[in-house]
């Protein structure tokens, strides 16, 4: 069956190809029977745009702004979700799409600002945004939503009283399951720290709710463990956790370690020094130096947060929505993968295989 055209429609609707073009795109200037008449004959003969076509004949290229942190010293987490995007822009290498990442320092609220604040959101068709801070990032998205451009936020996000699109995790069913999985087989009422590192005395929402989610799942099962200790640590530099984390192991029986985010392998560093393997420990990501760690057992399970993913499906979202004139969905939860010393490589030579690049 060949493919039905705008002038297909118009010919069965009865209209000129200028109202059908209307329809599709949403405007005004049609009565509801006619436009009901031809979205019935869009709907039965499963009509799609010739995108492709339209976009080469302007010569008009889609313009997408990615607005994330940079890398700093030796912690990449920031650069995996780069390779989400080109995996996306390999796939819609036949469609006119520019990208223009601005990356800022996620420690400092003064140039995540600064740099928010010179931006013209509609210079830009749609934007990928990860909200860092919460009042410039509210002030960020309200510009966005003035000039009638979409805003898909991901691994994390701040709420809107208005619509508006996410890529990531459920942060707190995440330490839900991390609190599952520190359960197991674990010592009754012995400690167990929750370390959050990093630079800023703040932590970002989705950090706030999984150590929110970690707790609730001890405050279902309180016969599980003595005490949950809150460990906050500001720097992040591999001298100053070895100090806090000898401390605390001389003050309290820790039988479990959870951290709340990528820097799981500075805590693995410390255990694998003193040689504590027996000390269940739980982190995120597949950063390089966890892997080896889970490998070497000082790691007990890895929650991925598929960074690359959520990139990815950010991006298609957003060209599904600004080019295809598509409705997504407001959210999109990735699943909260467990990665074990025994699944990790399959892991990552599944995700090999789905590069293009390779």
């Amino acid at each position: 069956m060949s493919r039905i055209r705008i002038k297909d429609i118009a010919r069965m609707a009865e209209v000129s190809p200028g109202t059908v073009d209307r329809v599709i795109h949403k405007r005004n200037g049609v009565s509801l029977d006619t436009r009901e008449r031809i979205e019935k004959i869009i709907e039965d003969f499963d009509y799609r745009p010739d995108i492709l076509a339209g976009r080469l004949a302007a010569r008009k290229p889609t313009r997408f702004l990615i607005c994330m942190p940079g890398s700093v010293h030796d912690h990449k987490f920031w650069d995996m979700p780069v390779e989400g995007v080109q995996k996306a822009l390999f796939e819609l290498e036949h469609f006119s799409v520019d990208v223009k990442y601005i990356r800022f320092d996620q420690h400092s609220q003064d140039d995540f600002a600064r740099k928010m604040n010179a931006v013209d959101p509609a210079e830009y068709d749609g934007i990928m945004f990860v909200p860092v801070f919460p009042e410039p990032s509210e002030e960020f998205l309200n510009r966005c939503g003035q000039a009638g451009v979409p805003v898909v936020q991901f691994n994390t996000r701040i709420s809107r009283a208005e619509p508006d699109y996410f890529v990531g995790q459920d942060a707190f069913q995440s330490g839900l399951l991390g609190g599952k999985l520190m359960s197991y087989g674990l010592p009754l009422q012995r400690d167990i720290l929750v370390i959050n590192l990093s630079l800023r005395n703040d932590h970002y929402p989705h950090i706030v709710a999984r150590e929110k989610g970690f707790r609730s799942y001890f405050e279902a099962h309180m016969d599980r463990a003595r005490n949950l200790i809150s460990v906050n640590i500001q720097g992040a530099g591999y001298d100053k956790v070895s100090d806090v984390l000898g401390g605390m192991t001389e003050k309290y029986d820790v039988a479990g370690i959870f951290v709340t985010n990528s820097r799981v392998h500075m805590v693995a560093r410390y255990l694998a020094e003193q040689g504590m393997m027996s000390m269940r420990l739980i982190g995120y990501d597949l950063l390089d130096a966890s892997v080896e760690y889970l490998k070497r057992e000082y790691i007990d399970f890895l929650i991925s947060q598929s960074p690359e993913e959520q990139t990815y499906l950010a991006m298609r979202n957003l060209f599904d929505h600004v080019v295809l004139k598509r409705d997504i969905p407001p959210q999109v939860l990735l699943p909260i993968d467990i990665l074990t010393k025994e699944n990790v490589d399959d892991y990552l030579g599944f995700q090999r295989r789905e590069d293009p690049d390779v």
